[in-house]
């Protein structure tokens, strides 16, 4: 009679290896096939936009409150920084030709008497995180949604 064979364990360096594998094709998957790159690519030759308007909570697409004064500047290293009505912020970023992604924006954390500015400053925030593609032109930068909806408007400074 035969005894039954019992396989042998598993080296944990084959789990290890792959485990790595795994994530190399999840990698591979996102470069070539969605097109994101972890190099992002500077938005025009000059990267200092102003907000002209702004998604609010509602949806309605409205003028900014403080023109001029709502800023992005999206820089070679993958940040964008600049001042958002009442505080100065940074947000991470990765773009691939017209699509974008945006993380929440840290922010200075100082608090405005104008209620309105602290609103927009809260819906730009969430509207940065939201992008999902942009639309440029001569002097005008729009960052949309999923859906291809305008979030925000920017004019170059």
């Amino acid at each position: 009679m035969d005894e039954a064979e019992v396989p042998e364990p598993r080296s944990p360096y084959t789990t290890f290896f792959l485990l790595a594998l795994a994530g190399i094709a999840i990698v591979v998957v996102l470069v070539f096939f969605l097109g994101m790159t972890s190099q992002p690519q500077v938005l025009q030759e000059s990267p200092n936009w102003t907000l002209v308007s702004c998604r609010d909570t509602t949806g309605i697409l409205i003028p900014a409150i403080n023109s001029g004064e709502v800023t992005a500047q999206f820089g070679r290293d993958g940040n964008i920084t600049g001042f958002s009505g009442c505080n100065r912020y940074v947000a991470a970023f990765i773009k691939n030709n017209d699509r974008i992604r945006i993380t929440y924006p840290l922010n200075t954390g100082y608090i405005c008497e104008d209620a309105g500015v602290m609103q927009q400053e809260a819906d730009f925030y969430r509207n940065l995180a939201a992008a999902a593609s942009v639309s440029t032109g001569p002097s005008e930068l729009d960052i949309l949604d999923t859906k291809g909806a305008t979030l925000l408007v920017f004019h170059r400074q």
